[in-house]
């Protein structure tokens, strides 16, 4: 039986007159008001995971020439993610002139181009380069769809329960980099983009119970909201 319908689940849509914990903190998104407390927390979320995977968190060697590749393939991809994400509502961007074209064609491109980025991990020695190069792809993304979010859209949590993954493989990578035997600065390198992957995923994980809880609050809202038109309309109706 499928939980789609359940209250925890829904995805959440805005609520003007629904204050959050973070309402007097956010920043105002366009058309839609401050933002809510897990749309936040995901979007940070995938900040701090894209900035340490830009380092050579999951393969203590050091800086590689076809990783560091893949990761510029990856963030232009993510940057043409961002710029689907902005046409979608109506702003322009420098590449207006291909999203014309089909109201898809700018979220495929910036797929091939992270699913390009990643692979072309695969012409490095190491395999592992794949999944440092698949945790950046992830913060793009993960970014652009909060953004989405701020520009009107829906915000839907999965990627609190994708980050996490990354997490805690580097939380095991920190032990295991302490062991090799390989020079210093790329142990230090390891060693601190696995604790930056690695609390990134811990604050995604807390994403989803917020966005559990703020689902359960819109839903009662909606509930109060639909309650009160009725009485209203009773009261209306007895004159």
């Amino acid at each position: 039986m499928s939980n789609a319908n359940e209250p925890d689940f829904q995805e959440l849509e805005p609520l003007p007159e629904l204050p959050t914990e973070s309402s007097a903190d956010a920043p105002k998104a366009a058309g839609r008001g401050p933002i809510e407390k897990a749309p936040l927390m995901l979007q940070q979320a995938s900040m701090v995971l894209g900035i340490s995977a830009l380092l050579p968190w999951l393969v203590p060697q050091g800086f590689d020439m076809w990783r560091l590749v893949g990761k510029v393939v990856v963030l232009i991809g993510g940057y043409v993610a961002y710029c689907a994400a902005e046409h979608a509502h109506g702003k322009k961007t420098p590449l207006d002139g291909v999203g014309n074209a089909n109201k898809l064609a700018l979220p495929i491109l910036s797929y091939l181009l992270l699913l390009a980025g990643i692979g072309l991990t695969q012409l490095s020695d190491a395999w592992q380069g794949m999944i440092e190069v698949s945790a950046l792809a992830v913060a793009a993304l993960a970014w652009t769809q909060v953004h989405g979010y701020s520009l009107g859209g829906k915000f839907n949590p999965t990627w609190a329960l994708i980050i996490p993954m990354f997490g805690l493989a580097a939380l095991v990578n920190i032990f295991v980099v302490f062991g090799l035997d390989v020079p210093g600065l790329a142990k230090a390198l390891a060693i601190l983009g696995s604790l930056g992957v690695a609390g990134a995923g811990g604050f995604a994980g807390q994403t989803m119970f917020v966005s559990i809880k703020e689902a359960k609050a819109h839903g009662e809202a909606k509930k109060r909201a639909a309650s009160e038109a009725r009485m209203a309309e009773r009261r209306a109706k007895r004159g």
